[in-house]
């Protein structure tokens, strides 16, 4: 752990990223929430064991391999440090699953520095950064810059307009075309504000366009109470550096485990 965040300052931020991450479709089994959305991120479809156990685990995986059987889904399980259960990985693990996407969640405290080094001259003059709060505008934006498919993109918007929370876009746009070429989402609870969805364009990589995007977004999310930020992202993933050059230190990590249907 972090000396500039104790613990329970970090159970929360997990309790604050499974609140902007799964609102719509979840249900708990004895102690676990088992994530059932159909989005393409994980953590949206994935058992996260938060509370204590009285059954069996072998009964709670009966039954949590069956629900995402029913919902055609794999069976993912989090293990995040605060897994109520101190055995459930190596259970896991004994079972045959594999850990795979080990990610690492990263924060920081919001100070007036964020001020600083706004401009990016690599960014070039023909770009304009556009605000938005509107989920399907917002939705249109990664379809096009990501490809996501029209059913993960639902998923999406389900999952965004069950939030009754505060979403704010930033998409740097070229001028002269319109195109999006990167985006930047966060997502706001309390004094807290998460980054998600952060991508650019593979043709405009290299040009700071998403640290730009991600300076203004957290800039504006201080100037409005948020004293916190974090993010989650792959531990072997480039941009780990970006975030580390603006502030964002590791606080801790997680992987998942996939449990095949019988």
């Amino acid at each position: 752990m972090t000396s500039d965040f104790t613990y329970d300052e970090l159970r929360r931020i997990e309790e604050i990223s499974q609140n902007a991450s799964r609102p719509e479709r979840a249900l708990m089994l004895d102690g676990w929430s088992v994530g059932l959305s159909p989005s393409k991120a994980k953590r949206s479809r994935c058992v996260n064991a938060f509370y204590p156990s009285v059954r069996p685990f072998e009964k709670n995986l009966r039954d949590a391999v069956a629900l995402y059987k029913r919902a055609d889904l794999p069976c993912i399980f989090r293990l995040t440090p605060f897994v109520n259960d101190p055995a459930l990985d190596e259970r896991l693990a004994v079972l045959g699953a594999e850990s795979f996407d080990r990610t690492v969640v990263q924060a920081m405290k919001l100070t007036s520095r964020l001020n600083e080094g706004r401009a990016d001259e690599k960014a070039g003059v023909d770009v304009v950064i556009q605000f938005c709060s509107s989920p399907s505008e917002i939705g249109l934006a990664l379809q096009m810059l990501r490809g996501d498919s029209d059913d993960e993109i639902a998923a999406l918007l389900l999952r965004w307009n069950a939030l009754p929370l505060a979403l704010a876009s930033f998409t740097a746009v070229d001028q002269r075309s319109g195109e999006p070429l990167a985006h930047v989402l966060t997502i706001r609870e309390g004094d807290a504000v998460g980054v998600f969805d952060v991508v650019t364009a593979a043709a405009h990589r290299g040009r700071g366009l998403a640290s730009i995007l991600l300076r203004r977004a957290l800039a504006d999310a201080q100037s409005s109470g948020a004293h916190c930020a974090y993010l989650q992202v792959v531990e072997s993933n480039p941009a780990k550096r970006v975030y580390e050059r603006m502030g964002f230190r590791t606080v801790y990590h997680y992987w998942y485990r996939e449990v095949q249907h019988e």
